[in-house]
């Protein structure tokens, strides 16, 4: 069924084009006529039908520029104009208008009804080819994801170079060539019984769905189908896009889902970001994702540029307690270190119903993966050395030999948080050096950053965290204290002040100075230079 509206300003012609329709073509409806071109085009707007039958001449506005309104917001409808005018003009911009036919009257009956019955069969035609384009688009639409996760896993299992990337560029829309991974981890959550295992189970879905739906509507990106505890996503990028820009645009990906993610459901999850690589490289990023959602606070998002010692790290973390006792170990937290290992050595003493040589073999196992997992910049007495291997080797008393390891793990912690805290010492040091030796100039929180090769969240919150204070009160508080020197010299004005220390605008100087020090720059000058006399 067709929908067809008749304009015309003769009452003659709309009945004999109405009789003609009725009585000659089936599956063509008219549903409504007009008497002009306004009355024309506000049927049509509201009716919206597929042909319309339009008079040239009509009171008011005209037939064509009625049509030139219609195929601004309706350009799908077919017109075929009616009228008594046979001029050159008329003809001419009736084909600008991509008028489907033009009739003159009187309407020859057979006429109209072939030029109805081809309309209908163009808008037939053209319904099939919609609905031809929609199934299939619903067919790639399923397909789609499939190719997604294929498209992942394979990289997940066999690392190196895809042979045929051009096949997934075209399937995908997108250049594959390089990229970052994304990859978040939901916490295993200890349930009693199958019901709750089962509410656990939906929740964990819910939360990869979510995640995949808000990273897509964030950015283009291919995401692979949840594995065991995780989903992983790699988001192509342009090539000769800065890696500091890479880095912070993927952090707030990050943050901006894990905002949603928090107000929509409680759930305990990390989210690691790899660096960008070329896509032979892919699991190297992936081995990144993975080692910062180890390492990152729960319901964080951290990317692995922004991990101390992660480039040391490895990546083969053994499953279960093994992974727990590597994550407390890098993370500082010796209480959990020292229980986890309480449950690792039980385990060990009654599955190897205490045969020393068993658990001394695992022990020498847990004390190699600790070896390689501990950073290499590392140095000391705690970087385990062959002898210490040695020594378990000669303990006879399982009590005695749990007494050594748990020792050694208590070492390795602290000695671990001393060396982290001289880095993070020196770090702040040497940002602190900077803004003291560039705070005249138009400095920001993300060019200290840049300059310490971290994210501008990252250093944020680092920045505080160490100093008490945040950048822009830290830069403004020092910028305040260097004026107050250059004031004692009498010779140097007040906006000149303003401009050695950074700031643009004296009015906004004279604001911030008598904010933080209760007097204007004048003022402040005035009682110095008092007391000096006095």
């Amino acid at each position: 069924m067709i929908k067809l509206l008749i304009a015309d300003d003769e009452h003659i012609v709309i009945e004999s084009l109405k009789f003609i329709i009725e009585k000659s073509l089936d599956g063509v409806e008219i549903v409504a006529t007009a008497r002009s071109g306004r009355e024309a085009i506000e049927k049509t707007l509201n009716l919206k039908p597929d042909v319309v039958l339009m008079d040239i001449h009509m009171p008011g506005i005209n037939g064509m520029d009625a049509i030139r309104h219609i195929k601004s917001t309706h350009p799908d409808v077919l017109f075929i104009i009616i009228t008594a005018y046979e001029y050159f003009q008329y003809a001419k911009d009736a084909v600008n208008l991509g008028v489907f036919e033009y009739l003159l009257k009187p309407v020859n009956r057979q006429k109209v009804i072939k030029t109805i019955q081809d309309a209908k069969e163009v808008i037939y035609n053209r319904r099939e080819t919609i609905q031809r384009e929609m199934i299939l688009r619903e067919k790639i639409d399923k397909i789609i994801p499939h190719m997604e996760g294929q498209f992942i896993y394979s990289q997940l299992l066999n690392s190196g170079i895809i042979k045929d990337i051009n096949f997934y560029e075209e399937i995908f829309a997108t250049k594959l060539e390089k990229g970052y991974v994304m990859m978040a981890i939901v916490k295993e959550i200890e349930s009693l019984g199958k019901e709750e295992n089962l509410k656990n189970s939906l929740l964990k879905q819910k939360f990869y769905n979510f995640f995949q739906l808000e990273l897509k509507n964030l950015t283009r990106c291919l995401i692979g189908p949840p594995l065991l505890d995780r989903i992983t996503a790699y988001i192509p990028i342009v090539e000769d896009m800065d890696d500091y820009e890479v880095r912070n645009q993927a952090i707030d990906y990050g943050k901006k889902i894990m905002m949603k993610i928090n107000k929509l459901m409680k759930i305990d999850y990390t989210i690691g970001i790899g660096k960008s690589y070329d896509i032979q490289h892919f699991s190297q990023s992936v081995n990144e994702a993975y080692i910062a959602t180890s390492l990152s606070e729960e319901n964080d998002v951290i990317h692995f540029e922004d991990i101390h010692f992660s480039s040391n790290t490895t990546a083969d973390y053994p499953a279960g307690k093994d992974k727990m006792l590597l994550h407390k170990i890098l993370t500082g937290e010796l209480k959990e270190v020292l229980e986890i290992f309480e449950e690792i050595f039980w385990w060990m003493s009654t599955y190897y119903k205490e045969d020393i040589d068993q658990i001394k073999s695992k022990l020498i196992e847990l004390v190699i993966l600790i070896q390689k997992t501990i950073p290499s910049s590392v140095e000391g007495n705690y970087k385990l050395e062959d002898g210490y291997l040695i020594q378990i080797l000669k303990i006879k008393n399982i009590e005695e030999l749990k007494i050594s390891y748990l020792n050694y793990l208590k070492t390795i912690v602290v000695n671990l948080e001393t060396s982290k805290e001289k880095e993070i010492k020196g770090l702040i040091t040497k940002a602190i050096k900077y803004i003291d030796k560039n705070f005249n100039q138009n400095i920001s929180l993300n060019d200290v950053a840049k300059e310490m090769n971290m994210s501008y969240h990252y250093f944020s919150k680092f920045f505080k965290d160490s100093t008490g204070e945040n950048f822009v009160d830290y830069l403004t508080n020092l910028r305040i204290e260097k004026s107050k020197d250059i004031l004692k010299d009498a010779t140097v004005n007040v906006k000149e002040v303003c401009f050695e220390v950074g700031y643009s605008d004296p009015n906004y100087f004279s604001k911030i100075f008598k904010k933080i020090t209760g007097m204007t720059p004048t003022e402040y000058r005035a009682n110095g230079l008092s007391q000096e006399v006095m």
